[in-house]
């Protein structure tokens, strides 16, 4: 059994390793991480900006502060299906934990958001949004998402060994959730027909504390935040109890 400095060694060599892997033999490198968010929110900017305008006082604001951290979500929960068949070899190892493939991936990503934060920041910035107070509740949300995407990580690849419709069923349903949640577009108002699709998803709500952090500059309301952290605990609670009961089975399915 590793002892937690090895662990915390271990994890940390893993994420610059899977960092690094992402843009390895590209031209651009790293900058692809800042790129492509990029380019989604010029391309939003374009269309709801100009040829279908939603009247969003500071558009390009309003959308990036969702979008990254969006995109952290997406990007995790999207690859987490081919973690564990795609790592046949390292999970062959003595004493390797499986699950150390799941934190890897979660903090890899949010590598990535934490790069593309500086950008944000001159987004805002130039429309007049500085960062306030506000900023030390961002900690917070992203201990709540990592906690959650760890979660359901587990699920998806232990899951996924099994049956391999689930990693495809997870692109479809990101690809769905993606219009469900107001990224590009206003929240819906409280107690409209739809309203419980933003009430009962947390990572709707995640997305809305970060859009209130720095584009409102406030902090979220505690409802929220007390909603996400209990729904983040039990999606890491689910999680793990579907990554033990089937960890044993997991390498025979390999």
């Amino acid at each position: 059994m590793h002892s937690p400095t090895h662990q915390f060694e271990l994890i940390s060599h893993l994420v610059r390793r899977d960092f690094r892997l992402h843009y390895t033999g590209s031209v651009l490198g790293v900058l692809w991480s800042v790129a492509l968010p990029l380019i989604q929110l010029l391309v939003f900017v374009f269309l709801f900006g100009k040829v279908v305008p939603l009247d969003i006082e500071d558009y390009p604001a309003f959308v990036f502060c969702a979008l990254l951290p969006w995109t952290w979500f997406s990007s995790s929960a999207g690859s987490a299906g081919g973690l564990f068949t795609g790592n046949r070899d390292l999970l062959r190892r003595p004493n390797f934990a499986p699950a150390t493939l799941i934190v890897v991936n979660t903090l890899s990503n949010l590598l990535t958001y934490l790069v593309s934060l500086p950008i944000l920041l001159g987004v805002l910035a130039l429309h007049g949004r500085p960062p306030t107070t506000a900023v030390l509740a961002f900690p917070l949300l992203v201990l709540f998402q990592g906690i959650l995407l760890v979660g359901l990580g587990l699920a998806i690849a232990t899951l996924n060994v099994f049956y391999r419709d689930v990693g495809h069923l997870t692109g479809v349903a990101l690809s769905l959730l993606f219009y469900l949640i107001p990224i590009f577009y206003r929240p819906l108002e409280p107690g409209g027909a739809y309203s419980g699709l933003l009430l009962w998803n947390p990572i709707a709500r995640l997305i809305q504390g970060y859009r209130d952090i720095f584009f409102y500059q406030r902090v979220p309301d505690w409802e929220s935040m007390v909603f996400c952290g209990a729904a983040s605990l039990v999606a890491a609670g689910a999680g793990y109890w579907i990554y033990l009961r089937q960890r044993p089975h997991v390498m025979d399915a390999l």
